[in-house]
């Protein structure tokens, strides 16, 4: 299955990606075939992201909206996802998760849900968050420092909106 904003071939797609974290997949999420249920996957993308955020020690900062001295928190502006393979409980299944685009106030998370010890991209997902006051929960720009370590992190050579 060709995905319309992949722009390239899953395998090159899958190299972009540097963080992966295990996913523990439940009885719950499964369906009545024994196959992941659709709406399971947006629950690994939550949790994907968030690892993703720790790894990078940036959740005091977009996620932690109780502190004082929260200037903003990042809230989920779209997602969606590309289902190309059933998975099934007891699979082996990891996250692949990356920050694809940071532009004034949002960013673009891109996932890639593999398989199998030969990591099978099974699904792929994207979506974007938008980091507001959370006071008036409008957009406002996401702090210098957080996207320079993103930028660190994701090796991003260009120059961002």
């Amino acid at each position: 299955m060709k995905i319309a904003w992949m722009d390239q071939a899953p395998e090159q797609w899958l190299e972009k990606f540097r963080f992966f974290t295990p996913i523990q997949v439940r009885f719950s999420d499964t369906d009545q075939l024994g196959h992941i249920n659709n709406v399971s996957y947006f629950s690994y993308f939550e949790y994907g992201r968030i690892a993703y955020l720790e790894a990078l020690d940036l959740t005091k900062s977009l996620l932690d909206a109780s502190r004082s001295s929260a200037q903003g928190v990042i809230v989920t502006a779209s997602l969606e996802c590309q289902y190309l393979k059933q998975v099934h409980f007891g699979e082996k299944v990891s996250l692949g998760v990356r920050i694809s685009r940071l532009g004034r106030s949002s960013a673009d998370f891109e996932y890639a849900l593999v398989t199998g010890e030969n990591k099978t991209l099974s699904a792929a997902g994207r979506g974007a968050v938008v980091y507001i006051d959370p006071k008036t929960g409008k957009s406002r720009p996401i702090p210098e420092e957080v996207k320079d370590r993103i930028r660190a992190y994701e090796q991003m050579m260009e120059p961002i909106e």
